[in-house]
């Protein structure tokens, strides 16, 4: 009979990560202004997995908006102005490309971003 072997696998990351489906704008890129709309898989104080219909360049430097819902935000709808760098890019189902983004500053907003 083989021996069977329990592997633990440490985990990494720095923080906890929540699935959350929530809206995503992307504001700009290294290549300039974008304003598509994505959607979040996971976020973290640190990073973030969206799935959005524009290819990005692995390396990138982004501008972001995350909406959190009254639910989330206990207070209205909340707007998270983010700043990160593109770290991973996936293709997937044909237009979609999954994206991990870092995310180096953020800052509530109340207002609408124009």
């Amino acid at each position: 009979m083989a021996e069977t072997k329990d592997y633990f696998v440490k985990e990494q990351r720095r923080s906890h990560r929540f699935q959350l489906t929530l809206p995503l704008t992307l504001i700009r890129s290294s290549r300039g202004s974008i304003g598509k709309a994505g959607e979040t898989r996971n976020l973290s104080s640190t990073g973030v997995y969206f799935v959005i219909n524009e290819p990005l360049e692995l390396g990138s430097i982004l501008e972001f908006i995350v909406t959190m819902p009254e639910e989330v935000s206990l207070a209205g709808p909340v707007r998270l102005l983010c700043k990160g760098k593109v770290t991973r890019v996936e293709q997937k189902e044909e237009a979609s490309v999954g994206v991990a983004s870092t995310i180096e500053r953020y800052e509530f907003r109340r207002e609408t971003l124009n």
